[in-house]
């Protein structure tokens, strides 16, 4: 159920939308779905309006059409968050890895639609990159698990056993949107974004927070991506990298990613 013009499902949470109310939008990675931010929802839903939605192939979201396969699932993400952003009052667009690389670049198409841009670890088109990068057998691989699993108190277990530091309330949100997947997209391992990193982290003009993990062999963000910022200059765009932590600093460190994320709000006046 939405009052939003899309045909993706849309999570509200927070605050009603209003004047002076900040608004956060939330876009998942690979496999999971918007019903997977319950503590960033615990943790900022006193003071924003939330809006997350399930991308398509996600959750509780529209299967991609073999059209919309062709053209690039990475570009009908990017459309689609377009075209919600076009109904939301300049939010916040939060987005981790797949869906990190989804807010960049429709920050650097549609800046005026966005406030500012945190990125957990995105996961965008590197230089000279195919599109279809060859790992839909490893993805397929990775959401086994999850579908086999007979019920739900199973699915929490497996989901534990694989992600013991996590918070509770993320597991099982995470497992369910595994079984939720649009197995025909997943294995064609083509997920992101056209435009490649080096292109949009030059080209942004909101200010954007990357907040990674310094477990190396964990993260997409790793040093190759962070010379790379430095040698691209641009004064918008921070990176923080969170202790102890790889791809999922929200949820490996929750304590001191929304300390960062906090205190980087707060000077923007967010």
């Amino acid at each position: 159920m939405t009052d939003l013009d899309t045909d993706l499902v849309v999570h509200r949470h927070g605050l009603p939308p209003g004047p002076g109310v900040p608004t956060l939008f939330f876009l998942h990675g690979l496999t999971d779905s918007g019903s997977g931010w319950p503590e960033a929802v615990r943790h900022w839903g006193a003071s924003h309006a939330i809006v997350a939605v399930d991308q398509r192939g996600h959750g509780g979201s529209p299967r991609f059409t073999p059209a919309e396969l062709e053209q690039g699932p990475g570009e009908v993400f990017v459309r689609d968050a377009v075209r919600v952003l076009e109904q939301l009052d300049r939010p916040v667009v939060v987005g981790h890895s797949m869906g990190g690389a989804v807010a960049l670049a429709a920050g650097v198409r549609r800046p005026e639609l966005v406030r500012a841009l945190v990125l957990e670890d995105p996961a965008p088109r590197g230089p000279g990159e195919p599109l279809a990068t060859g790992r839909g057998a490893e993805f397929l691989e990775g959401v086994r698990q999850s579908l086999a699993a007979p019920d739900e108190e199973a699915l929490y277990r497996l989901r534990k056993e694989a992600h013991p530091d996590w918070p509770d309330s993320e597991l099982l949100v995470t497992g369910i949107a595994e079984q939720q997947m649009d197995l025909e997209f997943l294995g064609r391992g083509s997920y992101k974004p056209e435009s490649p990193w080096t292109e949009m982290f030059a080209s942004v003009t909101v200010p954007t927070l990357v907040v990674s993990g310094d477990r190396a062999d964990e993260v997409v963000v790793g040093q190759e991506i962070e010379a790379g910022l430095a040698e691209i200059g641009n004064e918008r765009v921070t990176l923080v990298r969170v202790p102890g932590t790889g791809h999922c600093p929200r949820r490996e460190n929750p304590e001191e990613f929304y300390r960062t994320v906090d205190h980087w709000l707060a000077a923007l006046g967010s």
